[in-house]
């Protein structure tokens, strides 16, 4: 019984968390917020892609170890040249698995 207050109580404060902002605010958004929040996704998006990057491989063969950071960098030079994103993720992806063939 109590781990299911314990998830009834995560699930009010998150909700409470989330809805305040929206239920106290009058009108638009001011510029400077709207700004600021649109590097969100950025962000967000650096850290869950660049973690694997430069996390060692531990006992992972030589090649292997840095098949992550030579995929990112694939993926890199495509997203630059092309500015396609299912490009940019289809070269990454194949360059990953082409580097995981040859080690």
């Amino acid at each position: 019984m109590m781990i299911w207050l314990t998830i009834l109580g995560m699930a009010v404060v998150t909700l409470l968390v989330r809805e305040i902002p929206l239920l106290t605010m009058r009108g638009e958004l001011p510029i400077w917020l709207g700004r600021w929040l649109g590097y969100v996704p950025v962000a967000v998006f650096t850290a869950l892609a660049l973690r694997p990057i430069a996390v060692s491989a531990g006992d992972a063969p030589h090649l292997m170890a840095g098949a992550p950071l030579l995929a990112g960098l694939v993926g890199g030079l495509v997203a630059w040249r092309t500015g396609n994103t299912l490009a940019t993720i289809a070269a990454g992806m194949a360059a990953y698995w082409a580097i995981r063939m040859l080690s």
